[in-house]
């Protein structure tokens, strides 16, 4: 909460005798004890205390990092996949002040006095200049310290809490912590660990804490705790910054890259992989807060037929319950008569459902008195129900336990009927207001399941899903260290404003880079416009229609798009032009599906994100590092949305050939470019070489096999290579070589018709197993269609010029 700004302290002086003095920092190590994978140091801090500190080779690239004040905790984490890994080889050797361990990829040394740990790359013998170094010398006026070295603090209840300090190189640069809206680099800001409803999308505030960064420099830090974390990037000293942790054990992993991409992958082999979302939900969610009856939902399902909108999914919002209080999973029968035949009407259109809960049960309900009765709440340390934090939900609640496997299993049993009638997924909301006075039922605190519970209740809820249709699903709002193994989630509450869109783009840009590949965001911000609030009555305040074109542009280039507010969010509710651009981009958004679906498959398998900074591609062109505003979407397109009123932007295109998706132009990169982009063009790049694989258009996304499969050529290279994934089936493999003006293409088997589309060159002839083609012109190129059925090989002379 903010408060009056403190003027007196503000303008103070540097007063040399109110330095801040921390409780103690280590000051040598006495001794070393080697240890299967690692070694552990006896070390002595400046107040005397005798604390250990451990350092475990956990892959040659990847090291892990304990200390405690009093001793070092191990077991079972519910952020890891595995507690143990086999250790690496690595070598050890004592230099009398320092010592050093050495593996295939990473070389650590730990001095003896002052103690400080330094970590180079094992490869460059020469250098002596590490990627990552502790801090032990930024200091004020003499011997105190700006920022003290890796030590301990003191709370004002005299209890020990832990702190690391890092050196930090000119222009270095940080990305991650979660889904962050403030700047884009994280340096000179305060991050805080603690999830929160977060109100909208502009604040430090914060609904998915990842407690996981990567630097420059070159490398990936994972704090791994679940207790509130302050990391203070550049607030204190402009050559150092800090991490606390409100518990008396330091536990972080070090991995080293230096290629982002390698680290997001270690990030994931610690933490897990994101499985693929069901490919239909890939398709477009329409959303509501909301619809209030069967009547509407099937109204809205019919209008959306009728005017040629693809969709797959639509959501309600709590009122499926009734008018509240929420939750108790059981369907408002009055409003939603025979809800079974309702979603089985639906599902003959094309449409799934998706029902939202959160995991608070309200006094005075039926589903209350058996958590009561049960003992599957929260309770506080004298054995009563402890409310959730936030009180904007009331206080009258009981939050359901999830560290007890009975009280998961009763969720289960509520949502169980509701997925036997054909329910497809569930939104889970909230999760962020987890009690903080409590104690839960395999004895952690609420101070340090706090973070963790979101993670906990949507793996719940996922993991029911998982086993009922094969492939699990929830729709979740907070989340926490490993949480991208139960995608998806969404953005939050935002609102409708151009500033939201910015932020909001920026939000999804941090959490990608926090290793989490699927994600959206509320099409058109979820509340009214700020400015509407100003109005007597803001549900009557105007909707922008150029807000919800660009927002809903930037949706169709999200791994997952869904509108969804206070207002309504349906295309043709925002006028003629806006209904029209929104159908193109929709339907466009289908005939991607392939190549959306095959970068999704990529992006399971690696831990990339599908919207994907720049800087995750280019990490070598300091261009790149402070863009917030344009992605690469999967590897192939690049994408600038229009995030403010105005149609002009600058763009800038990195090295290389780009070929622009609207006029098929070959535009050279590594320059900044003024794009003006009326309201139904989106800019958008393909990066050249590409094969850009689309299928027919669709209704919803299982409509049609996928027949034609057509592949886009854009100005073709040497050789490029893809797979084509479908769901349950083998993928279709695809391949160019071109040698001078000979293209030689293979493609299949298909489902049924391949068309090859070429941009960037003219076809003179075109041979399919000795026989020749028709050539055909479209748009800015040419293309062939082969019968795809068996895998095909297609010639293309290409003409001079």
């Amino acid at each position: 909460m903010n408060k009056a700004i403190d003027w007196h302290t503000v303008c103070s002086p540097l007063n040399l005798c109110d330095v801040y003095v921390p409780a103690s920092h280590l000051r040598r190590w006495i001794e070393y004890i080697p240890r299967e994978g690692g070694v552990a140091f006896r070390c002595e801090t400046t107040d005397r205390r005798t604390v250990e500190f451990r350092l475990d080779i956990v892959m040659p690239d990847v090291v892990r990092v304990r200390m405690n004040a009093d001793r070092i905790r191990s077991g079972p984490s519910d952020m890891l996949i595995q507690q143990d890994w086999p250790p690496p080889p690595y070598d050890l050797k004592d230099h009398e002040d320092y010592l050093v361990l050495t593996t295939e990829r990473i070389r650590l040394e730990v001095q003896r006095l002052p103690w400080q740990l330094r970590v180079f790359d094992a490869q460059s013998l020469g250098t002596t200049m590490p990627f990552f170094s502790q801090r032990i010398d930024d200091r004020v006026y003499g011997s105190r310290y700006e920022v003290a070295p890796i030590g301990f603090d003191r709370d004002p209840n005299g209890r020990l809490t832990v702190r690391e300090t890092v050196a930090v190189t000119p222009g270095e640069c940080f990305y991650g912590f979660g889904e962050k809206f403030t700047p884009w680099n994280k340096w000179g800001q305060e991050l805080v660990s603690w999830t929160v409803d977060a109100g909208n999308v502009s604040s430090h505030r914060s609904y998915k804490n990842i407690p996981f960064f990567m630097s420059t420099a070159g490398y990936g830090l994972f704090v791994h705790s679940s207790y509130p974390i302050l990391y203070r990037m550049g607030s204190e000293s402009s050559i150092s910054y800090s991490i606390h942790v409100d518990d008396s054990q330091l536990d972080y992993f070090l991995i080293y890259g230096p290629d982002f991409k390698h680290i997001l992958k270690r990030y994931c082999d610690l933490t897990g992989y994101a499985p693929v979302p069901p490919r239909w939900a890939f398709g477009f969610w329409i959303s509501r807060c909301s619809y209030q009856s069967r009547q509407e939902v099937e109204a809205i399902i019919r209008e959306m037929r009728a005017r040629d909108f693809p969709c797959d999914v639509i959501h309600l919002d709590p009122w499926w319950m009734g008018n509240g209080p929420w939750s108790t999973y059981e369907w408002d029968t009055e409003s939603f008569p025979n809800p079974k035949e309702m979603i089985r009407r639906l599902r003959a259109q094309g449409v799934r459902v998706c029902l939202w809960i959160h995991p608070y049960i309200p006094k005075g309900t039926k589903a209350y008195d058996e958590v009561l009765a049960k003992g599957y709440y929260v309770h506080s340390p004298d054995g009563h129900v402890s409310p959730p934090v936030d009180y904007f939900l009331g206080t009258d609640l009981a939050v359901l336990d999830f560290t007890n496997p009975q009280a998961c299993a009763w969720l289960e049993s509520k949502l169980q009927p509701l997925l036997d009638m054909g329910v497809a997924a569930f939104k889970t909301d909230f999760g962020e207001q987890a009690p903080v006075d409590a104690v839960y039922y395999d004895g952690r605190s609420g101070v340090e399941m706090h973070n963790l519970y979101p993670l906990l209740y949507n793996r719940t809820v996922f993991e029911l899903t998982r086993r009922h249709y094969g492939r699990g699903l929830v729709w979740g709002r907070s989340a926490y260290a490993g949480s991208q193994r139960y995608p998806v989630q969404w953005g939050g509450d935002s609102y409708g404003s151009f500033d939201q869109l910015a932020s909001q783009m920026r939000g999804l840009l941090s959490y990608g880079m926090s290793g989490v590949p699927f994600c959206s965001h509320d099409v058109g911000g979820f509340d009214y416009s700020p400015s509407a609030f100003d109005w007597p009555k803001p549900e009557e305040y105007p909707k922008d229609p150029v807000l919800y074109v660009r927002w809903l542009q930037f949706g169709v280039f999200s791994s997952h798009v869904r509108a969804h507010g206070k207002q309504p969010r349906e295309p043709w509710t925002y006028g003629p032009q806006a209904e029209e651009i929104a159908r193109r981009y929709l339907k466009l958004r289908y005939r991607l599906l392939p190549y959306i679906y095959s970068e999704a498959m990529k992006s399971a398998q690696t831990g990339l994100p599908m919207v994907r900074p720049l800087v995750l591609e280019f990490q070598s062109d300091p261009n790149t590092y402070s863009l917030d505003s344009q992605y690469m979407f999967g590897e192939s397109f690049l994408v600038a949305p229009i995030v403010t009123p105005s149609n002009h932007r600058l763009v800038y295109l990195p090295p290389g050939d780009w070929v622009d998706y609207w006029n098929k132009r070959l535009v050279k990169g590594g320059c900044w470019i003024e794009v003006e982009a009326p309201l139904e063009i989106i800019p958008l790049w393909v990066r050249a070489g590409a094969i850009i694989p689309m299928g027919p258009e669709l209704s919803y996304v299982e409509e049609k096999p996928l027949d034609p499969l057509t592949l886009e050529l854009y100005w073709p290279k040497d050789f490029v290579e893809t797979i084509v994934q479908e769901e349950d089936q083998p993928g279709i493999p695809v391949r160019y070589k071109r040698k001078g003006k000979t293209l030689n293409i293979e493609a299949g088997p298909a489902p049924g018709q391949v068309e090859i589309v070429l941009y960037g060159e003219s076809i003179k002839e075109a041979i399919c197993h000795g026989a020749a083609l028709n050539v055909l012109p479209c748009p800015g190129g040419q293309f062939v269609r082969v019968d795809g059925s068996k895998r095909v090989s297609v010639v293309l002379r290409l003409a001079e010029g």
